[in-house]
């Protein structure tokens, strides 16, 4: 019987939280404010939007595309490839990163394989 694969922590948990500080940002912002809209424009809240937002956006680029070092050999691991879903035991047909999820099964990427040692790397 297969074990099911691991749930990703580490790597998927940058993207989520990227997400819900945004969320949590702008409902604060919104909350926060005065009643009307005219009053919210003036407020520190509304003029941070903006800087957060754009920071927010780079902060997702950086960690989506950027490789990261595999723990057993120390060399860098891309994060664009061909991978293998463990849930479907198919390929993915072209060049995915491994945030994004299966395009058979829509499950996300949990481990993925060094391409220099071959081990299993944890995201």
């Amino acid at each position: 019987m297969a074990e099911k694969p691991l749930k990703s922590v580490f790597f998927h948990f940058r993207f989520k939280f990227l997400a819900l500080s945004a969320i949590f940002f702008l409902v604060w912002a919104i909350l926060s404010s005065g009643t009307e809209f005219s009053q919210f424009v003036t407020t520190l809240q509304f003029k941070l939007l903006g800087p957060f937002f754009i920071c927010s956006g780079i902060f997702y680029l950086i960690f989506r595309k950027f490789p990261f070092k595999c723990p057993h050999c120390g060399k860098f691991v891309s994060t664009r490839k061909d991978w293998h879903c463990p849930n479907c035991n198919k390929k993915q047909g072209k060049q995915r990163y491994l945030s994004d999820k299966c395009v058979h099964c829509k499950q996300i990427l949990a481990t993925s394989f060094c391409d220099h040692c071959k081990k299993e790397v944890s995201l």
